[in-house]
């Protein structure tokens, strides 16, 4: 089977999201230009390949399932990353992750039942913040300032705790939306 073009993007996009941990790990401010370029190129192939896939009618099965663990993939491991760099606190980390592992394993679990759960715009909403989140912190970590202007920390922080409420909101409104397939796998 061939991959067309939206999931080609998608999987480029898994593919990126090591590639931006290891990049802020490598601690020069050399890598982290790399890791932000990185990620906002990955972020950027999530517009594309659901613009194609829906202009072109190229959406697939599995497009459906890559690309919403590629969102979370490339969030998470960035999230970590900027956690270890003490950008954003520990405690955000288990926040961001733990949805995402829990949204994933209401996932599994419905298709190996043989139920698709579909993303909801709010999900999207909630990606698309915690992506301008993570752009913002990992350009805060490499512009060569003495200290962080407040109005920079403040629409940082601002960012953040938008990315965690919609973190938290999504989260609830995925489970309360798929309460009827929860129960009727015995959940």
């Amino acid at each position: 089977m061939a991959l067309n073009w939206p999931n080609r993007l998608t999987i480029a996009r898994i593919v990126m999201a090591p590639v931006v941990m290891i990049l802020l790990q490598m601690g020069t401010s050399e890598a982290r230009w790399a890791a932000l370029i990185v990620f906002v190129t990955a972020a950027l192939t999530d517009m594309v390949d659901g613009y194609l896939a829906r202009k072109y009618g190229w959406i697939s099965n599995l497009g459906k399932f890559l690309d919403p663990l590629a969102d979370k993939l490339l969030v998470c491991l960035a999230w970590i990353g900027l956690s270890e760099l003490g950008l954003v606190p520990q405690w955000t980390v288990y926040i961001v992750v733990g949805r995402e592992l829990l949204v994933s394993g209401l996932r599994s679990i419905a298709a190996y039942a043989g139920v698709l759960i579909m993303p909801s715009g709010m999900g999207k909403w909630k990606a698309a913040v915690q992506m301008f989140s993570v752009s913002y912190y990992m350009l805060l970590s490499v512009l060569k300032l003495d200290a962080i202007p407040r109005a920079a920390s403040i629409i940082g922080e601002t960012a953040m705790w938008a990315a965690l409420v919609l973190t938290v909101v999504s989260a609830l409104h995925y489970f309360w939306r798929n309460r009827n397939i929860l129960q009727r796998l015995g959940m």
